[in-house]
């Protein structure tokens, strides 16, 4: 029932976006691209869910096993200087840090370049006192 509203606000998003990408004003167009980014990044981190009986990536293959029957992520071991969250959640009801890695710098990489592209379209702006597409087509010719 998540996935279906995840993918549900997925479709939306991309939908906005898609509309938004698709009109005559530079804003709008930003703002859509900016939408369409944050639904794909969505969509990242959705597919990043584990499935039941899958283990946590980050965890070595004996510390998974023992701690599936605890119920714990893993025990602090303060010889070691590990200090670990216990939960008593199973390990199937988390989700890849791999994933959430990425869409975080996706999420650094698309805030600078949108940054960029409103500083490009200030400029235009300045220069050709318009942000319509058509009309700065027409200045052009």
């Amino acid at each position: 029932m998540n996935n279906f509203f995840l993918e549900l606000t997925i479709a939306l998003l991309f939908g906005i976006g898609t509309f938004l990408v698709l009109r005559r004003d530079m804003m709008k167009v930003i703002i859509g691209f900016g939408i369409i980014s944050h639904a794909i990044n969505l969509y990242i981190v959705g597919s990043g869910v584990f499935t039941e009986g899958t283990l946590v990536p980050i965890l070595e293959h004996e510390q998974a096993l023992e701690g599936l029957g605890q119920g714990l992520i893993y025990n602090d071991n303060l010889t070691s200087g590990i200090l670990g969250p216990i939960t008593t959640n199973p390990y199937t009801e988390f989700v890849d840090p791999l994933v959430q890695a990425l869409v975080l710098t996706a999420i650094v990489i698309g805030l600078a370049t949108t940054a960029f592209v409103l500083t490009l379209c200030y400029r235009v702006n300045e220069e050709y006192g318009t942000v319509d597409v058509q009309e700065l087509r027409r200045l052009r010719e």
